[in-house]
């Protein structure tokens, strides 16, 4: 999850509605945030690891800053004497590698409060270059937020997901687990490719290349007939100063089934989502 917290876990769903930073040495709490009013559901960082975005049952997603700090019990030993004694300039830089190795990101915030959903959030993925945060929620709606002002920039009406992940090129791909519909859009709401999962099979899990060029799913075999466990009603409210789009137009493109086995990794092109 990032050059720090890919050693180290970030967890949610706790009782006391927090995420908490967890050594893998003795399963210990590092850290421990608050800004959520109910469990949070969902979290994620940004490919540079300086953001953190969590989404709960709340209906809100927060934003955090993510940050170095120095430990406090960064140990330097102490330069030896006699023959072979290392030099000043090389002690300096073997002390400052330690001072690095003893740097710990550290979970600042929530800077912004990110609204616009009305029930609880499922997914969310945050971008440093492109400034934005992507989320989606049980009402079928995508949110697009600035990371700078927090503000709700895009509403993508009716994209109905119930996972999403954003690459470096701004393309979004959203997994839709009642029609077993994978797609991907501009941040204008624009169709780019759509295919449909045989019944037996559900992606688990789904992330995007560091070039935005190549999609990873994990498809898992699906238990239910239709692989539903959502509840899919209508739902398109307006908020005044915001932009809403349609994405009507993915309802003219024909589904082309991606016929994959389950369970099983696939790579998929982002552009056409074909193996």
């Amino acid at each position: 999850m990032g050059s720090y917290f890919k050693f180290v876990p970030l967890l949610g769903g706790h009782v006391d509605n927090s995420i908490r930073v967890i050594s893998t040495d003795g399963a210990k709490t590092i850290e421990t945030a608050l800004g959520h009013c109910a469990p949070v559901t969902c979290l994620a960082l940004s490919s540079d690891s300086n953001y953190l975005v969590t989404g709960s049952r709340d209906a809100t997603v927060l934003l955090w800053r993510v940050h170095r700090m120095a430990s406090a019990s960064t140990n330097v030993p102490e330069p030896a004497s006699g023959p072979g004694t290392p030099s000043s300039a090389s002690t300096n830089s073997l002390a400052s590698n330690l001072a690095d190795k003893g740097r710990r990101r550290r979970i600042e915030g929530p800077i912004h409060v990110l609204r616009g959903h009305h029930r609880e959030v499922l997914c969310c993925c945050v971008s440093s270059d492109l400034g934005i945060v992507v989320s989606c929620s049980q009402s079928p709606d995508v949110l697009l937020h600035s990371i700078r002002r927090g503000r709700l920039i895009r509403r993508i009406v009716g994209v109905d997901a119930h996972a999403v992940c954003l690459s470096s090129d701004g393309i979004i791909m959203a997994w839709n687990q009642s029609l077993h519909v994978l797609s991907t859009f501009t941040q204008n709401g624009i169709l780019v490719a759509r295919v449909k999962l045989p019944l037996s099979g559900s992606i688990g899990c789904m992330e995007v290349s560091f070039d935005g060029k190549t999609a990873l799913i994990g498809v898992n075999p699906c238990s239910d007939k239709d692989g539903s466990t959502y509840d899919s009603k209508p739902w398109q409210p307006k908020q005044q100063g915001t932009e809403t789009l349609s994405a009507g137009s993915s309802d003219k493109q024909e589904n082309h089934t991606l016929d994959v086995p389950s369970p099983s990794i696939c790579f998929l092109d982002v552009y056409s989502l074909q193996v």
